[in-house]
């Protein structure tokens, strides 16, 4: 599994799947599928990487109301441009 730091941009929002999403729409630079449930952002860290500060969403899934009646259980990161992507880690473990 690799860890990866993704800009992504001005971000649209969507709550159901939508095929004909085979690069950003005019105007954005990412899509997120938004998820009935996120990472507890009271419990996000923060961290420095290359001098920028990052949020890293480590809390139990809860419940996201604004997103109650999306079609995703969790939320999905959509970048259409190499460029958006940096792989930062690689880890390896196993389900025995």
């Amino acid at each position: 599994m690799f860890l990866v730091e993704v800009a992504l941009g001005k971000e649209k929002s969507i709550l159901q799947c939508d095929t004909s999403l085979t690069k950003a729409p005019p105007g954005f630079d990412s899509v997120v599928a938004r998820g009935s449930s996120e990472p507890d952002p009271k419990k996000d860290k923060k961290t420095v990487l290359d001098g920028k500060e990052v949020i890293v969403p480590v809390g139990t899934p809860v419940s996201q109301k604004a997103w109650a009646k999306s079609h995703f259980g969790q939320s999905e990161y959509l970048i259409y441009k190499e460029s958006q992507a940096r792989l930062r880690y690689m880890l390896k473990f196993s389900f025995d």
